[in-house]
């Protein structure tokens, strides 16, 4: 008889760096945590559904597999450089062919870059031959620098490396530019009260803006209404909670904010075309920990 796994939560990962605990970076290869693993070192499989409480980049190095990325597939190892920012829910797709530079860092030690915005949605740049090289130096630049004896500038220029290798890899990016004052200010409150409420009202008013002026700047910087972004947001964290949680519908509505689990069906399926069962369902088969139990 198949054995029963249930799924309770995402599983929510602070950012801990055991020998360095106030550098805010850590720097090491996929194919060390593949090791871990296999040792049993880790206490939980890599396929179990992560939430980082830090941003991950990935600096590919050999290999072509892959990363599921808030049920999403995407690249991972050579010509890739893969982007976690903090708080999507990512999953390893274990393939010991694949290796790549891996650099943890604290959300405080790095601002503003576009690819570390939660509403950046490509979480992958390929990289020509010239820029990959780069980056690879970079990354081993900070993996080396990291393992130099502490002193007061290590800190500062570990960030400063982190930062040249985002900005190199925003050369690569067209058409997107990370959103900025009242924008910005409305991306970090739909992170903090998307769960409680979807009035755009609320939103307005928190990032110190005219409903239509935020309007405005949201369909210029995403060509989405403010109601589309806050909706697609919602039905993000409905997608997490169905597939990686055993909660019911009812519990689903309790915990997102819907009054009946009737209006959280119907809000669910006409953005998704599916009731929430079904995507469940659908979606559990797909991923590597569905398979996997």
């Amino acid at each position: 008889m198949a054995r029963t796994i249930r799924r309770e939560q995402i599983r929510e990962l602070p950012f801990r760096h055991g020998a360095r605990p106030n550098l805010g970076v850590e720097a090491f290869r996929l194919s060390e945590l593949y090791a871990r693993a296999d040792r049993a070192e880790l206490d939980h499989a890599l396929e179990t559904p992560q939430r980082p409480e830090f941003h991950t980049l990935y600096v590919g190095l050999r290999g072509q597999g892959r990363l599921v990325v808030d049920f999403t597939p995407v690249p991972l190892g050579a010509r890739w450089l893969t982007v976690v920012a903090r708080g999507r829910v990512q999953q390893f797709v274990p393939d010991r062919g694949v290796d790549a530079w891996m650099i943890l860092v604290e959300p405080a030690t790095i601002v503003g870059s576009s690819l570390l915005a939660p509403s950046w949605p490509e979480p992958a740049i390929e990289l020509p031959a010239a820029d990959r090289k780069e980056l690879i130096a970079l990354a081993e630049q900070i993996a080396a620098e990291q393992s130099r004896p502490p002193d007061r500038v290590q800190s500062p220029l570990l960030a400063t490396l982190v930062s040249a290798l985002l900005l190199r890899a925003e050369r690569l990016q067209t058409g997107w530019t990370v959103p900025d004052g009242p924008l910005q200010q409305f991306f970090t409150i739909l992170e903090r009260d998307h769960l409680r409420t979807r009035s755009v009202a609320h939103y307005a008013k928190h990032a110190a803006i005219s409903p239509r002026r935020l309007g405005e700047l949201l369909l210029a910087h995403t060509g989405k209404s403010t109601k589309q972004v806050i909706d697609e947001r919602v039905v993000l964290e409905c997608k997490r909670l169905l597939v990686h949680t055993d909660l019911t519908v009812k519990q689903l509505a309790d915990r997102t904010g819907f009054a009946e689990p009737t209006n959280l069906v119907k809000f669910f399926r006409h953005h998704t075309q599916q009731t929430p069962l079904a995507f469940r369902a659908a979606t559990r088969t797909f991923l590597p920990s569905g398979r996997r139990s």
